[in-house]
């Protein structure tokens, strides 16, 4: 994960902030090794997806937020069935879905585009973008600064939480719901932090809906644990985590976040309990390193 220099240039008056920008009066470029462009660690993107991804970074795991991880390039150790997206692909598809019929002028747009701000319609991308690239290039000093840090964020690798699936991507299980005419898709978010997403579709279509029948999902504790026993946990759609009400979530967006091996249970007023279990992606065993210490060797399963 490149670094960021806490040194910032003193800011250059290139645009002004209410007109389109005027390539002929920018700046020089600055020179590309005094600062490493600054790729954010993580993203959040709240509309139209939740969705949660990390660019490659040799720094540990953390699960401050549902969904996220700080470093979603997994280990070298780790198999990868399910190829990685580049911020470009994820972005471009954010992009289509919000806009369908406008096409970004360059990678800066791209990446404004997908972060969820502009809330109007089409008719007024042209002159919200303008403003918006005035406005950074004044901040950041030069316009080549400016599209130079969009193009490298753009070219990072991201293992995603909370995308939908496109067809035919792996991992993705679909089984019939008994008694109704949906059924339960699950689906892979970030390996590293073992994330799995759950959502409903239409049986016979496949499109996704927003929770079409009354339940409850809960998560309940091993039933071949050996010792111990977990919480019941009723969850909640993932949007929830990020702020959004279950009402204001747009249709066929709706997602719960599941892991790799949690026991679920779906639960309906009038009918039988159903349960499954979330996959588990099978990877190596980690290596520990070597204790200084004496080691007894008991087996480990008995009749």
């Amino acid at each position: 994960m490149p670094s960021v220099s806490s040194k910032r240039p003193a800011p250059r008056k290139t645009a002004k902030r209410q007109h389109p920008y005027d390539n002929s009066r920018r700046t020089k470029p600055r020179k590309a090794s005094s600062i490493a462009p600054p790729v954010p660690a993580r993203v959040d993107l709240r509309e139209p997806e939740t969705i949660s991804f990390s660019t490659p970074s040799t720094s540990s795991s953390d699960s401050s937020s549902p969904g996220a991880s700080t470093s979603s390039s997994p280990p070298a150790d780790l198999p990868r069935t399910r190829p990685m997206k580049t911020v470009r692909e994820l972005f471009s598809q954010i992009a289509r879905k919000r806009f369908p019929s406008f096409v970004p002028r360059n990678d800066w747009e791209l990446v404004r585009l997908s972060d969820g701000h502009y809330h109007g319609d089409e008719s007024g991308l042209h002159e919200y973008l303008d403003a918006s690239l005035a406005a950074s290039v004044a901040d950041q000093g030069s316009y080549e600064w400016v599209m130079e840090n969009a193009t490298k964020l753009l070219e990072e690798l991201v293992d995603c939480t909370g995308l939908k699936p496109d067809p035919g991507d792996p991992q993705v299980f679909v089984q019939a719901i008994p008694g109704c005419q949906y059924s339960i898709r699950l689906f892979p978010g970030n390996l590293e932090s073992s994330d799995y997403c759950l959502d409903f579709v239409h049986t016979r279509t496949g499109e996704p809906v927003n929770s079409p029948i009354k339940f409850d999902l809960l998560c309940v504790p091993d039933p071949n644990a050996p010792i111990g026993s977990g919480p019941i946990v009723r969850m909640r759609p993932l949007e929830c985590a990020f702020g959004i009400p279950e009402n204001k979530i747009k249709a066929g967006e709706e997602k719960f976040l599941l892991r790799d091996g949690q026991h679920c249970v779906l639960r309906r007023p009038g009918f039988r309990d159903v349960r499954f279990t979330v996959p588990i992606r099978r990877r190596p065993q980690k290596v520990l390193p070597t204790a200084d210490a004496d080691f007894l060797s008991f087996p480990k399963y008995i009749d």
